[in-house]
């Protein structure tokens, strides 16, 4: 999806010097496959996508981050995002072979902080190498992100809202910033999204996000997950359809889908 990059300011911490690649989806969490990547402005609202991607033969990934982000704040924290999402795979393999016998919410021990820090990582870094070539600057959005990244714990207290949801789709999302409006409410956010769980990031206190989202706080030390059938529809949020007042604005380079492909 980007041009090749070898030297330019990181995503996260925002030092200028070699850069490495960044599987997003994290390796550990998704069995990794080849994939085809395309931007999501190119398929949204086409069925069946007419578009060519890119083809991966190793997954998605950016090389926008350094390696002491990638290793440090990333691939330390990567761990509990594997196991969140293999405990959560088998919780819904048993929810939806015994139905009858369960209730709609799923939950499981949950590290909240190291969750979220991987996350959002994976979030800052899935984007075009062109935002490398580019001196940092302080926003009021990504900032607190990616203070909380290298371990502020409570830089994002003040600025930003966490949601999951149960995410039952094949193929992978990562936006890493776009405006959405629903009934005169505009909020930025960001998602990243892979069975069985989206992950989104929105502005303190105008929270957009789909149905059947569960919002999760830092303190967190169980993730509750809504598998009732009647979110689905919203479920591939913003990849969703659009009505009423609803507006959704993007730049093309910043989000992505990925589908699995066989050889």
């Amino acid at each position: 999806m980007h041009t090749e990059i070898v030297r330019g300011h990181c995503l996260i911490c925002g030092t200028y010097g070699r850069l490495t690649w960044d599987h997003v989806p994290p390796q550990g969490s998704i069995t990794i496959t080849k994939v085809e990547q395309v931007h999501l402005t190119e398929v949204m609202g086409v069925d069946p996508v007419p578009v060519k991607g890119v083809k991966s033969p190793n997954g998605s990934k950016f090389k926008t981050i350094c390696k002491a982000c990638n290793s440090n704040h990333l691939g330390a924290n990567d761990q509990e995002v594997a196991r969140v999402y293999k405990e959560l795979t088998s919780l819904v393999a048993n929810h939806f072979a015994y139905a009858s016998n369960h209730l709609d919410y799923v939950s499981l021990p949950f590290d909240a902080v190291r969750f979220c820090r991987a996350m959002i990582g994976h979030i800052l870094s899935a984007t075009s190498v062109d935002e490398c070539k580019r001196e940092p600057v302080e926003t009021p959005y990504f900032t607190p992100l990616q203070n909380f990244v290298m371990g502020d714990n409570f830089a994002i207290g003040n600025t930003h809202d966490l949601y999951c949801w149960f995410y039952p789709h094949r193929h992978h999302l990562s936006a890493k910033m776009f405006a959405f409006k629903n009934r005169r409410n505009i909020c930025t956010i960001s998602v990243l999204s892979f069975f069985p769980l989206a992950f989104s990031i929105t502005e303190k206190g105008k929270g957009i996000y789909p149905s059947g989202a569960t919002k999760v706080e830092l303190t967190d030390d169980r993730l509750y997950v809504n598998l009732s059938s009647g979110h689905f529809p919203y479920s591939g949020f913003p990849f969703t359809h659009l009505s009423d007042d609803q507006m959704i604005l993007m730049s093309t380079a910043q989000a992505i889908v990925s589908y699995p492909i066989k050889e």
